[in-house]
């Protein structure tokens, strides 16, 4: 951190001129002496000027210049008021306001010696400067280039005469491009000593880290969080977390990571554990029953990319966990963005136009349905042009052993969920033929074969003991190979008309294009030899909201394909204008349905009519918004997603995201509200509101309030807030969170964030 100590690596430059101009010949004048230009002796190749408004001289064998000497070597340049060399001891002397600049960087010292002979250097009241840096010290020596102690030495990044916060320590050490090192060191908040570090450690290349996270939380009480970071050896750096939760008892974490920086094709590699003897394991805060757990508790991720070539990576993802309810109690955040993280394997290879990859995934943790794959290869090649001509090829080939594993566990049934496994040979190639007709109109035609054999097939059966067939049973079959043919097209066409007179600036408007572009894309599947209930399933169609994609290779549910015949039909309205010279996107709605004269995926003839909108008009607003609105059926339902990010005024942003379902015979209804405000007060304090809310239900969910200050270099925030999981139990919690403004990448030194 405050590694490049530029200071250090200036001074270096000091004795150098100094050395160069008293190894010159006398001329017998001393000011002709100091001024001399040519280059210098052994220390120096480069050109040295000194120059001095008073008296210059030689005494006892000592070069002296005083009054408003500057040196000036390269992009070095040093001012003082005396300057002195010893070619007996080989010592350079600077004293009384000395300057020294070299670049961006700025060091002021009251004096300092350095011998060239023994490179030993000495510094006295000394600070320095690179922004966003601030040091000082009362001395600092150095026995050689690679090494310097400084004792007493302060460290901010405020730049304010009175610092809001600095660090103090009695010893720090540094290795240029190396390492730095403090020992006794407190921190202090104004002239407050809020904690203190009898060892911290700042790599120069890894940043190191130290997060300091007090709270109070009705799942975990009074909490203390503590993030220790530090680097190993070049570009691995590892997180220490001694955590302690009066309602479940200390834990320890490790992480370590791997990081080659912004570097193309980078290797990586992410360790993150958690152990902890968890006297509340069986806590619950939701409205959901859940099985008893041991109070043994941890988990173990593992995550790593590895270039074994330019085109070659190996991809490695590991997640083992004790029960099924960690992620959920102490790593919520990721419990909410990936709930069932899996363990798998890949090598890929990627060429100009393919990617033949080797996977293998395995059920790691039993209580999570996993379709292992054991392992599977697969060869991918995109639209290509077939042997330069003007007809496309692409093909996706798969081969693997499957097995789909169940959870175990007391809430699951496994008389209706049996495992069953098979071997499976799956390849897909299709031609397309895109031409433009009569200068406008773009028609793609397609046409391919899929051919998938299993080594077995069969049906899960509820089980008949009477009948000699247990509970759970898979009733295996004879393997069969599925032949199946596709065909279709898709076209489009645009139509444009340009509104050079829309000038509306507080929209953003300079200009306005329109291009409507209508399309279709129409899918035939054949039947196929063998239908979906015939086979055991293991890429399967799951139902969601969202029309599904109806064109292979998209459509992935390898074992649920049927016969198909869907017509997709649509309207893209584009309206763009100019901005910095650009084409700028304005506003984009997309809208379409399907027509299904055969689609085993939907019940109805016509789809809802589904819109996807974006308007991002001027920075300060942006709205997206995803629809379906039924306009024939009355079985079809409405759905409404929508994002909005509003800066009000300059002192009131909005964030709005708002969530509506209703009619949907798969999903319940939903209705939600989430509402985020941030009010600017004046230039030092701030407040925030945080709402999330079940029109629904009528209840309010998370409520959150906090006060946020500005304290210069930090930013401080305390927070309240509940959280109404609508089972009748709330979780309550106060944070109190300190960010530091200008080093928000170092994340140092402290950090006052629950990370919860």
């Amino acid at each position: 951190m405050i590694c490049r100590l530029f200071v250090l690596l200036s001074l270096v430059f000091l004795p150098v001129c100094l050395y160069a101009q008293a190894n010159q010949p006398h001329s017998g004048n001393p000011l002709a002496d100091l001024n001399s230009t040519e280059p210098g002796g052994k220390f120096s190749e480069s050109p040295v000027e000194i120059t001095a408004e008073g008296q210059t001289r030689y005494e006892g064998g000592v070069a002296i210049a005083e009054n408003h000497v500057v040196i000036h070597y390269g992009d070095v340049a040093i001012y003082c008021e005396y300057a002195e060399y010893n070619p007996e001891t080989h010592d350079v002397l600077v004293k009384e306001r000395v300057r020294l600049y070299r670049g961006d960087y700025a060091f002021v010292c009251d004096r300092a010696v350095y011998n060239l002979e023994t490179k030993r250097l000495y510094m006295a009241d000394f600070a320095g400067a690179k922004l966003p840096f601030e040091m000082t010290g009362s001395n600092l020596t150095s026995f050689n280039e690679n090494e310097y102690k400084i004792y007493d030495g302060t460290f901010t990044t405020s730049d304010s005469s009175q610092p809001d916060y600095y660090i103090r320590a009695k010893g720090i050490r540094i290795y240029p491009n190396d390492r730095i090192i403090f020992t006794n060191a407190w921190v202090f908040v104004k002239d407050i000593p809020v904690f203190w570090f009898p060892y911290l450690y700042q790599s120069l290349n890894n940043q190191s880290l130290l997060l300091f996270s007090p709270g109070y939380n009705s799942t975990y009480g009074y909490y203390l969080v503590t993030d220790i970071g530090f680097p190993l050896f070049d570009h691995f750096n590892a997180i220490i977390h001694p955590n302690y939760y009066s309602l479940r008892g200390p834990a320890i974490g490790i992480d370590i990571n791997y990081d080659l920086g912004e570097v193309e094709q980078e290797n990586t590699l992410k360790l993150k554990t958690f152990f902890i003897e968890d006297k509340g394991a069986n806590i619950n805060q939701t409205s959901l029953g859940r099985e008893q757990v041991d109070a043994g508790r941890y988990r173990i991720s593992f995550q790593s990319r590895t270039f074994l070539a330019s085109d070659t990576s190996l991809v490695l993802d590991v997640n083992k966990f004790s029960d099924a309810y960690m992620l959920e109690d102490f790593f919520p955040y990721e419990f909410q963005v990936d709930p069932q993280p899996q363990t798998y394997l890949e090598l890929i290879k990627q060429g100009d136009a393919y990617a033949l990859s080797l996977f293998a995934r395995y059920q790691v943790n039993d209580y999570l349905q996993t379709t292992e794959k054991l392992p599977e290869l697969s060869w991918e090649v995109v639209r290509t042009p077939l042997l330069n001509s003007p007809i496309f090829y692409e093909a996706t080939t798969t081969a693997g052993w499957y097995q789909l594993a169940q959870p175990v566990g007391t809430f699951f049934n496994p008389t209706l969920n049996p495992d069953y496994s098979s071997f499976r040979f799956d390849t897909f190639h299709q031609l397309s033929y895109p031409k433009m007709y009569f200068g406008f109109l773009s028609i793609v035609p397609r046409a391919g074969f899929r051919v998938t054999y299993y080594s077995r097939t069969g049906n899960v059966t509820e089980g008949d003991p009477s009948l000699g067939i247990p509970f759970g049973s898979v009733v295996y079959e004879p393997g069969g190979t599925r032949y199946l043919f596709n065909t279709g097209f898709d076209t489009s066409f645009k139509l444009s008309h340009i509104y050079e007179g829309v000038q509306a600036h507080w929209l953003g408007l300079d200009g306005l294009l329109h291009v409507i572009q209508p399309y279709a894309d129409y899918s035939w599947v054949s039947t196929p030899n063998i239908g979906p209930g015939k086979v055991l399933p293991y890429d399967r169609y799951l139902t969601s909201t969202y029309l599904p994609p109806i064109d292979f290779p998209e459509f992935t549910a390898t074992d649920s394909i049927a016969h198909l015949s869907v017509l997709r039909l649509g309207v893209m309205n584009k309206f763009e204008t100019r901005r910095d010279s650009q084409t700028y996107q304005w506003l984009t709605v997309d809208t379409f349905l399907d027509v299904n004269f055969k689609n085993p995926y939907e019940q109805t003839y016509y789809s809802d009519i589904q819109a996807q909108v974006h308007f991002n008009p001027v920075p300060w607003l942006d709205l997206s918004e995803y629809a379906q609105i039924p306009w024939i059926d009355k079985k079809q339902f409405w759905e409404f997603n929508t994002t909005l990010t509003w800066t009000v005024t300059p002192n009131i942003d909005l964030t709005l995201l708002h969530s509506y379902l209703n009619h949907n015979p798969l999903e319940p209804k939903t209705n939600s509200t989430y509402l985020q405000v941030y009010f600017r007060i004046n230039s030092n304090w701030g407040f925030s509101i945080l709402e999330e809310y079940d029109q629904t239900t009528g209840r309010l969910g998370v409520q959150k309030y906090t006060f946020h200050r500005d304290l210069s270099s930090w930013i401080a925030s305390l927070g309240l807030y509940e959280n109404n999981n609508g089972g009748g139990k709330n979780t309550y919690g106060v944070e109190l969170i300190l960010t530091l403004k200008d080093l928000p990448k170092y994340g140092f030194p402290v950090n006052l964030s629950p990370g919860l």
